[in-house]
């Protein structure tokens, strides 16, 4: 199983489910480039009410082919499998002709989560095709000609429950139910995808990020304060043949004798070279007028790190700005908690 966190959940998956696409508050996981599982989640503190949700998702799936939130008609082995959420959620579980799923509510959490597995289904029946022989070419009187010929056609089939979901397939979604989690905002919340994996500080919000070959970028807010996280490689290339502590300063605006070779409170994970800078910039909050620029000042406390890891030749950076102050705490705890995941 692989582990994956993100933006407040987490779960366990099969080593072959890989990300297909990653928003905020949306993740699809597929294998061999069909889609296995699909997870949007939002905040949510409002009280879980079944009858109304049951009906919200009844009335916003009417399109979707055989959908059902009615208990009575939901396939009976999905409801035994999500017995698996039991007590951490309250959850209303959905079928359709194409899969099966679940809207579940974390009150601990205050979020909401909708879950679906889209492949989860075994191939449905065919329907049956009628004996009779062909219809007779299209005529202004062809209803007449069939009616005396006696040929009719088929009867549209109308299916009132989805097919049977394979039990292969269900007992994998079991193991990832089982595994799922929700984190609440005011504790950190773990993030482990594609090679990284690190702890957030509690408070913080992620507001943009990045996945490419050559970076992995993910950008945080707390009020005030911003946290910044990059994951660089190759890190011969990024580096230019510049030692690290120049490079640091470089991209800090700083004079190289400002950034240390060692990071004062931790040892990161791996780490064959480091660079550490800690600094104090004052900005004016009325800087467009030349007047009154001494009039109103900010101050932000600002903390950073990067190490080569290992063998691998990518280069991590961290970037913590605070405005009330250093919080060196939480500058030791990324440093201890981020780290490469060895990918395939």
């Amino acid at each position: 199983m692989r582990r994956i966190a993100w933006n407040g959940i987490s779960l366990s998956a099969p080593s072959d489910w890989q990300p297909a696409d990653v928003e905020a508050h949306f993740l699809s996981l597929a294998r061999h480039g069909r889609i296995a599982l699909e997870c949007a989640w939002r905040p949510d503190p409002a009280d879980f009410s079944i009858p109304r949700r049951r009906a919200a998702l009844e009335r916003q799936n009417r399109r979707l082919p055989g959908f059902t939130a009615d208990p009575r008609r939901v396939p009976a082995r999905w409801a035994q499998v999500l017995a698996a959420l039991r007590p951490r959620l309250t959850y209303v579980p959905f079928a359709w002709h194409g899969g099966c799923g679940v809207l579940g509510h974390d009150g601990e959490a205050g979020s909401c989560i909708q879950v679906r597995f889209p492949s989860l289904p075994a191939t449905a029946p065919a329907p049956a095709v009628s004996p009779d022989p062909p219809a007779a070419p299209a005529s202004p009187d062809a209803h007449d000609s069939r009616e005396t010929a006696g040929f009719r056609t088929a009867p549209a089939i109308t299916r009132l429950h989805p097919p049977q979901p394979d039990e292969a397939a269900l007992l994998e979604a079991a193991a990832v139910l089982s595994t799922l989690r929700l984190h609440p905002r005011h504790k950190a919340a773990p993030f482990r995808l594609h090679d990284l994996e690190l702890s957030v500080p509690a408070g913080f919000a992620l507001r943009t990020f990045t996945f490419r070959p050559g970076l992995c970028a993910l950008h945080f807010r707390r009020g005030a304060d911003t946290l910044s996280i990059e994951r660089l490689s190759p890190a011969n290339v990024v580096l230019q043949g510049l030692p690290l502590r120049h490079w640091a300063a470089r991209r800090a605006g700083l004079d190289t004798r400002e950034v240390h070779s060692r990071l004062p409170h931790c040892q990161p994970p791996r780490a064959r070279e480091a660079a550490f800078w800690q600094r104090v910039a004052r900005h004016s909050l009325l800087g467009a007028l030349p007047m009154l620029r001494g009039l109103a000042r900010t101050t932000t406390h600002e903390e950073g790190a990067a190490w080569l890891v290992g063998d691998e030749n990518k280069l991590l950076a961290i970037c913590l700005r605070c405005a009330e102050g250093p919080d060196t705490d939480a500058m030791a705890a990324l440093c201890a908690s981020l780290h490469l995941i060895e990918t395939d």
